[in-house]
């Protein structure tokens, strides 16, 4: 009698074992398994915020040239003297005239009297 509950308690013992070793096999597969969704993830945000920041970066740059490229426009600013007729000719970027005075290409600061008159044009070849 005793040997059946010995026998009883040992199959008892074996299938909880069995039993204990399934569910941490099955635990520790899905704790792989969660561990691989999230390094997926994880890889899946930093491309898109590498794509986003490269994004940025570059529209940034064109934006940056496109200004650039219009403030440093060529023109041509001649200055008419209304009393005497006498007319000067000035090569000035766009970015530096200002109303009635304006910087040369070669940096000297004009600034117009009141009885001198401005035409801007702009210089079609370089």
């Amino acid at each position: 009698m005793i040997t059946k509950i010995l026998f009883t308690a040992v199959v008892i013992l074996a299938a909880l074992t069995f039993i204990r070793h399934q569910n941490s096999h099955s635990r520790q597969q899905a704790l792989a398994q969660e561990a691989q969704q999230a390094a997926a993830e994880r890889r899946t945000a930093m491309f898109i915020a590498i794509a986003l920041v490269a994004l940025t970066l570059a529209i940034s740059t064109g934006i940056y040239y496109w200004h650039w490229q219009e403030e440093h426009r060529i023109f041509s600013v001649q200055v008419i003297n209304s009393h005497s007729g006498a007319v000067q000719s000035y090569d000035v970027y766009q970015s530096d005239i200002d109303g009635r005075s304006f910087r040369t290409i070669e940096g000297r600061l004009i600034n117009l009297s009141d009885s001198e008159r401005m035409e801007v044009q702009e210089k079609t070849g370089r």
